[in-house]
């Protein structure tokens, strides 16, 4: 395994046991670009706490991202 390998693993575990995320983590976390996670902040359609900076609550990330969901046209869901 690669250091960078390494790395990324450790921080994948790191983050999934974080509650609340800085920007750039949420960032990582969702794998949305910085620009449009700025935008989506900015235009409030993605749960987001602005205090010194903007954070977010990791449960809020994936329960936004669940509603966003893209349904197959064969589905029977």
């Amino acid at each position: 395994m690669t250091v960078e390998e390494r790395l990324t693993a450790l921080e994948s575990i790191f983050l999934n046991q974080k509650e609340i995320l800085s920007f750039s983590e949420a960032c990582v976390y969702t794998g949305i670009s910085r620009s449009t996670m700025y935008k989506l902040t900015a235009s409030k359609k993605i749960p987001h706490y602005k205090t010194v900076g903007l954070h977010f609550e990791r449960a809020e990330l994936d329960s936004w991202i669940r509603q966003h969901r893209v349904c197959p046209k064969d589905s029977t869901l």
